[in-house]
């Protein structure tokens, strides 16, 4: 890559702290694999000696239900740190796929780890990252205990991927994630059809418009105070 890619780069979440030698480093170190649409990325319960930076694109992370069911944990974009086994000897616990198309930089975990010994600043990009992850986690707790009614929880779900995958038009916020009503039900660990009856309520209310897979959010302001309601 380029000065001004390595540039790109350093406006997303994990490489924006990361000096520009570091980058180069770490793509030097390793190698860029393109992933196409569902194509699996890793599996649960295998130990990964690769670390994965996605560089382009969208993934999701999820794990599956006893009855064999994604739930999804995260939608991930360009510049995030998708594999969470950097310093354990443990498998990997969950699910990565492919959204979209990706490229990914995938990283021999030795080398990473001899890294992040050498310079603190890739370490404190790895601990940010976990933080970040554990944040949303706690949220998806509170979120699932059954205190939130699916609409409210169906809004905070699509406000969050407004605010990351989402480009602001006249109608709207137009979330760029090609998300069907299937991928939304694994999202928030309910049924199609009763996902499909909130989205209907929510479009009722004027808070989202969802046309050809894609989901306009008319008003942000409106649907966070819509979730956030006691």
């Amino acid at each position: 890559m380029n000065t001004s890619s390595i540039q790109q780069l350093q406006t997303s979440a994990f490489f924006k702290d990361l000096p520009q030698d570091i980058i180069q480093t770490l793509l030097n170190l390793g190698r860029l694999c393109e992933y196409s649409k569902r194509e699996i990325i890793f599996h649960a319960g295998i130990y990964e000696e690769q670390v994965y930076l996605l560089l382009e694109g969208e993934v999701m992370v999820y794990n599956l239900t006893k009855h064999g069911n994604k739930k999804i944990l995260f939608i991930l974009g360009k510049g995030h740190l998708l594999n969470h086994n950097i310093v354990s000897q443990r498998p990997v616990s969950v699910f990565c796929e492919a959204v979209q198309s990706a490229q990914i930089l995938e990283i021999p975990l030795r080398n990473f780890q001899k890294l992040m010994i050498c310079h603190p600043c890739l370490t404190q990009a790895v601990m940010t990252e976990y933080e970040r992850y554990i944040w949303r986690l706690s949220h998806q707790l509170k979120n699932t205990s059954g205190s939130l009614l699916l609409e409210r929880k169906i809004a905070a779900k699509l406000w969050k991927l407004g605010r990351d995958f989402g480009v602001r038009k006249k109608d709207g916020v137009h979330i760029q994630v090609k998300l069907t009503m299937t991928l939304l039900a694994d999202f928030v660990g309910a049924p199609r059809e009763n996902v499909s009856r909130a989205c209907k309520s929510l479009s009722q209310r004027d808070l989202l418009y969802y046309q050809n897979q894609q989901f306009i959010l008319p008003n942000m302001d409106g649907l966070s105070d819509f979730y956030k309601q006691k």
